[in-house]
C-alpha cells in the first residue's frame, strides 16, 4: 500500500498484534514505550493539521479504555506541552482503567499534569490541572464539548474491535459524525474493522487517520476510503526486521 510516497505491507490486526508481543517479548521494549512512541507520533500530525488549518480553540481528545485511549492520553500530554489547549474526555467509566497498566499510568500522568502558560487560559490566571472529564453514559457532557472545538482526535476504539459498536460508544461516534468537526482518528476511526475495511454497526468519519506500525489490511477495501480520510503511518520504533516480513 502506497502512502505518501512510501510503499508499506499492509498487517491484519492479529498480526500487528503478534509484532506488538514479539517487540515486547522478545525484544524487551516495554509496552509503555511503544504507548509513548504512538501518541507523540500522532499529537505531531495533529500538531502540524492544527496550524495549518488555523484553528484557535481547544483540541477536544476522545478516549476510552484501551490502548487506543492510552495513547489519547499521551497525544494530551505533548499537545499541552507544546502550548495547545486540550480537553479530554473519557467515554465511560474511569474506574474501568486499571492504574497498573499501560493507559492506568498515562492517565496518572495526565491527572498530575499542570495546563501549560498560554494553553487556553487566561494570562496570569492560575495554572490548572489537566483535567480528565468523564462522560459515563450521559453524552450531554460530550455533545456540548463538540461544539466548542474545531479539531477533535478520536482515541476511543481501536484496531481490536470485532463485534457491532455498543453504547455508550455507538451514540458517541454518531454525535462525533454528527458535529461536522476535523477529526483525526489515532490507529483506525473508531468502529472500523481494520480487517475488513467496513464499519461494525457505525464508525468515526475522519478527517485523517494516524495509523500506527503498519497500515491495515481493511484500509485497501474501496469503501474504507471515507472513514479514513487522510490516510498517514505514525511510527512506534518497532524493530525494523518485524515490519518488513510476516512474523514467524
Amino acid at each position: 500500500m502506497k502512502i505518501d510516497g512510501k510503499e508499506y505491507r499492509t498487517v491484519t490486526r492479529e498480526e500487528m498484534r503478534e509484532m506488538d508481543r514479539i517487540a515486547i517479548e522478545e525484544y524487551r521494549i516495554p509496552g509503555i514505550i511503544l504507548m509513548e512512541n504512538a501518541g507523540r507520533s500522532v499529537a505531531e500530525c495533529v500538531l502540524t493539521a492544527y496550524r495549518e488549518k488555523g484553528f484557535a480553540r481547544p483540541v477536544l481528545i476522545l478516549c476510552g479504555k484501551g490502548n487506543n485511549g492510552g495513547d489519547g492520553f499521551v497525544i494530551a500530554r505533548h499537545l499541552n506541552n507544546r502550548g495547545l489547549a486540550v480537553r479530554v474526555l473519557f467515554v465511560g467509566s474511569l474506574a474501568g482503567v486499571r492504574p497498573d497498566s499501560d493507559p492506568g499510568v498515562n492517565l496518572e500522568i495526565l491527572k498530575k499534569m499542570k495546563t501549560e502558560p498560554g494553553a487556553g487560559r487566561r494570562e496570569g490566571g492560575p495554572s490548572p490541572s489537566l483535567n480528565v472529564e468523564e462522560a459515563g453514559d450521559d453524552l450531554s457532557l460530550l455533545r456540548d464539548a463538540l461544539t466548542d472545538c474545531e479539531l477533535v482526535v478520536d482515541a476511543l476504539l481501536g484496531t481490536g474491535l470485532k463485534g457491532e459498536v455498543r453504547e455508550p460508544f455507538k451514540s458517541a461516534i454518531e454525535a462525533v459524525n454528527a458535529a461536522s468537526k476535523y477529526v483525526i482518528a489515532v490507529d483506525t476511526p473508531s468502529g472500523l474493522d481494520c480487517n475488513e475495511g467496513a464499519p461494525l454497526g457505525c464508525a468515526v468519519r475522519a478527517g485523517e487517520t494516524v495509523t500506527l506500525g503498519l497500515p491495515k489490511k481493511g484500509f485497501e477495501k474501496s469503501g474504507a476510503a471515507i472513514y479514513l480520510g487522510k490516510l498517514s503511518v505514525g511510527e512506534i520504533s518497532l524493530p525494523g526486521e518485524l515490519t518488513l516480513q510476516s512474523p514467524d
